[in-house]
């Protein structure tokens, strides 16, 4: 079983529906549809990623030409009548090797050159990914579940409260759905592309998104415990 691109950009598109219907002129539903749009280009980057630069690979196959010929010029301007000595196998040897020396770093440095693009992509989209979890999470900042409770006491400067029980609850759930899909994303990237750093970045994501869902789930428990004012 594999976690699959189109799947997640259907919910995705699903729930930011699904807040549209709840709350039409909310700030959470404009970050979901920004998802979307995320989760969109998320797709196209990850095959992206996944498939091989063919300009490099090229030039990684010129590189070993380029040694073969240069072997192939050396035999043929090679003198075959005259003795063999030692001194003369010695630099045949050494410039062989040397020539075998220097088309192994360059193609070293290509296939590195590769993998540096790929995984700069790879951190900069999951970057990206990053903001949208913290954002967010400022969503839902001023969301408290002791606003609805018959205790609250609201002062001047406090953020204004117009959800009731049910309607915040659902608000607070939507938000754990946009991180856990937020997470789900930054896998993609690490799906077919198996680097360490990238690696790295989508389980810190991973992380995060769980960390802060963990928190909203705290005040869904709170607001269930609420008795709502009269």
């Amino acid at each position: 079983m594999r976690l699959e691109s189109k799947r997640v950009i259907e919910t995705i598109d699903r729930l930011t529906l699904r807040i549209r219907d709840r709350f039409p002129t909310s700030d959470l539903y404009e970050v979901c549809r920004h998802l979307y749009g995320i989760a969109k280009r998320t797709e196209q980057t990850a095959v992206r990623i996944a498939r091989p630069v063919w300009a490099l690979r090229l030039s990684i196959v010129a590189l070993v030409v380029a040694f073969l010929v240069a072997i192939g010029a050396i035999l043929c301007n090679y003198d075959t009548e005259e003795r063999i000595t030692l001194f003369g196998l010695v630099q045949a040897i050494e410039a062989g090797s040397n020539l075998l020396i220097l088309i192994a770093l360059g193609a070293a440095f290509l296939w590195s050159i590769e993998t540096r693009i790929k995984r700069s992509r790879a951190i900069s989209a999951i970057n990206e990914l990053r903001d949208i979890a913290h954002v967010i999470d400022m969503k839902q900042l001023t969301k408290d579940p002791d606003g609805v409770g018959s205790q609250a006491r609201p002062t001047t400067h406090s953020p204004k409260r117009d959800l009731d029980a049910h309607a915040l609850g659902r608000y607070l759930d939507y938000c754990t759905e946009m991180l856990s899909l937020t997470s789900k994303m930054g896998y993609l990237y690490v799906e077919n592309f198996h680097d360490t750093e990238v690696t790295n970045a989508a389980t810190e994501l991973e992380n995060l998104c769980s960390g802060l869902a963990r928190k909203i789930w705290q005040k869904i428990v709170i607001l269930q415990t609420q008795t709502p004012a009269s």
